[in-house]
């Protein structure tokens, strides 16, 4: 590395972010770290299977569906991307009384978009811009919770998010132009997620991080997961992208579409686990 690049990096990570006394290095940490402990906790709370078994039955059908796709594993993929919806809407509906049957109900709606959605990028070939249409109804029912949990959409990360998505529209035309009705219609709505889901007034009710006494990890509310469910949904849309490129039986082709399922699962497990905790009745 150049005198003149470690300066830069060095400038960048010292730098104090508008209205904190936090340096870009230090939220990244902070942020790191709070993700893992909602992660933490998620999985903790899983491991009663009498008290939560479809959603310690998701993540086990998440991790058969991730290693499956990495390595072309047909029938466990199909099998197990077939139940990852349904096990969450029935972790959802399981625990309807700890939460308002409105959340319960938008909840239902979206997860019922996303099986849809699930089930027609199945295939080998999917078509992505019939799979976006239910995957939209998934992004709307997220919109509308956090929405109405206090969550707006600042300008700083309308910044981050939009220009990205809109950066990323004509790379997909001239490579892939099939899929620019998707990318031009259900980017936005990912975007949109994703700023919603990070607003910080949406941990205003968590407690702090903590540390879990068995494995010495973080461990936090599922709230602090709802950025990260966001931003991981971001990445997962960019992933699917990028494996449209390469062939399918391909090495490549293989490992992306296991990290495009990998973040999909735990971006549906983070915003499910934390819409519910934000609304507990």
């Amino acid at each position: 590395m150049t005198t003149k690049r470690a300066g830069l990096l060095s400038k960048l990570t010292t730098t104090k972010l508008p209205g904190t006394k936090e340096t870009v290095a230090d939220m990244f940490v902070r942020r790191t770290g709070e993700g893992l402990g909602a992660l933490v906790g998620i999985a903790s709370a899983s491991s009663d299977t009498r008290r939560a078994p479809e959603r310690a039955g998701y993540i086990a059908a998440s991790a058969v569906n991730v290693v499956s796709s990495a390595f072309g594993w047909e029938t466990p993929r199909r099998v197990s991307k077939t139940v990852l919806m349904p096990l969450l809407a029935a972790n959802v509906w399981r625990r309807r009384h700890e939460t308002s049957r409105f959340t319960t109900t938008t909840l239902l709606i979206g997860l019922a978009g996303g099986w849809l959605g699930d089930l027609i990028l199945m295939p080998n070939k999917p078509n992505l811009n019939r799979g976006s249409v239910p995957f939209a109804v998934n992004q709307v029912a997220y919109h509308v919770l956090l929405w109405r949990a206090g969550a707006r959409i600042s300008a700083l990360r309308a910044a981050i998010r939009f220009p990205l998505w809109a950066g990323s529209v004509p790379l997909v035309g001239a490579v892939k132009p099939e899929a620019l009705p998707a990318a031009v219609g259900y980017g936005p709505l990912l975007a949109v997620t994703s700023a919603l889901a990070d607003d910080p007034v949406l941990l205003e009710g968590a407690g702090a991080v903590g540390t879990d006494e068995q494995t010495g990890l973080p461990i936090a509310d599922a709230t602090y997961g709802l950025g990260h469910g966001g931003n991981l949904f971001l990445i997962s849309d960019t992933l699917l992208m990028a494996r449209k490129m390469f062939a399918e039986e391909g090495v490549v082709g293989k490992l992306l579409n296991a990290a495009v399922m990998d973040t999909y699962t735990v971006a549906q497990l983070f915003l499910v686990e934390g819409l519910l905790a934000l609304d507990r009745a």
